[in-house]
């Protein structure tokens, strides 16, 4: 595990996008305003809002942006806009050697997994699962929970969800799924995005690991395709234990399959034999948690808490 060095007030963090392109500057002065509020000097490359259309242009676009940001020895830390798609079109090329000889603080999450996963796999380097500064909404409960994340060289320890404005009705239900404790380093991200990894190099490594994810926008049937596959896999025959996030607008009605998205956890996941249980504010919601990938952490299934053991920052 290759930790990067602690964000301290006035370091200057370089935005990037090698996902969905933004051509709104009002995403761009929302990046800066969230990068600012955490005490850190926002650097926002005249480039992030000129993106070429044709794909050539728009890849080569894209390198150039992540390997200025991780090559720049006055920045400190890189984030990512926002997610989308296009991540899949650059994976391959991007320059592993330099990230790894510039450890920086890299935080993204959704189509963001994907070069998570490889630079997990090429640099051992911890990235944060975390909120991106130019999403519309970013409320005071993910600004704290990046902040003690990436500025702040102390562990997390144990992970809340946010207060419940109705405890009998929560937006975040906690639920065990299968009891027991386990420790192991944090693996995953998006769900759809893990799969999207499977046999390539940045194929996702879930041995003694916890694993955690979430998504968005897919159906009960769709969710049990893919855990199925990471079954198939092999994927949760050495895992040390699950923690499933929030999988925002994901349980709706069906004609293909009568199953909620809660029986298909229970079905797949009830049957690994590890610690699990879901409801975690990890993923696309408002309120969201910034988790250290590869750090070293401790899963209760039964409290249904996870507790990040060491800090994803040195």
């Amino acid at each position: 595990m290759v930790r990067p060095p602690v964000l301290r007030a006035g370091d200057r963090v370089a935005v990037v996008n090698p996902s969905t392109a933004i051509h709104d500057p009002a995403a761009a002065e929302r990046a800066g305003l969230v990068i600012a509020a955490l005490g850190l000097t926002p650097v926002l490359p005249p480039s992030l809002l000129s993106r070429p259309r044709d794909l050539a242009g728009s890849r080569r676009h894209r390198l150039d942006e992540l390997h200025a940001a991780f090559g720049d020895p006055a920045i400190k830390g890189v984030f990512c806009a926002r997610g989308g798609y296009g991540v899949s079109e650059i994976v391959e090329d991007v320059d592993y050697g330099l990230i790894g000889r510039n450890p920086k603080v890299f935080v993204g999450f959704s189509d963001l997994t994907l070069l998570q996963l490889a630079i997990r796999r090429r640099t051992g380097l911890v990235t944060f699962h975390g909120r991106m500064p130019g999403l519309t909404r970013f409320p005071a409960y993910s600004l704290e929970a990046l902040r003690r994340a990436v500025c702040d060289p102390r562990p997390l320890g144990v992970l809340q969800n946010p207060p419940e404005a109705n405890a009998l009705r929560p937006s975040y239900p906690l639920r065990t799924i299968a009891g027991g404790v386990a420790e192991g380093r944090l693996t995953g991200g998006n769900l759809a995005m893990i799969l999207a990894a499977m046999g390539t190099p940045w194929e996702i490594d879930t041995r003694k690991a916890i694993l955690f994810f979430e998504d968005v926008d897919e159906s009960p049937y769709s969710v049990a395709r893919m855990l199925l596959t990471l079954k198939h896999a092999g994927k949760f025959r050495d895992v040390a234990g699950v923690v499933v996030g929030a999988f925002a607008r994901s349980d709706g009605a069906s004609d293909v399959t009568p199953y909620t998205l809660n029986e298909v956890f229970d079905q797949v996941l009830g049957q690994v034999g590890v610690p699990v249980f879901s409801g975690l504010a990890i993923g696309h919601t408002d309120e969201q948690l910034t988790l250290p990938v590869g750090a070293r952490a401790r899963i209760d299934a039964g409290a249904r808490t996870l507790t990040i053991l060491e800090a994803g920052v040195a």
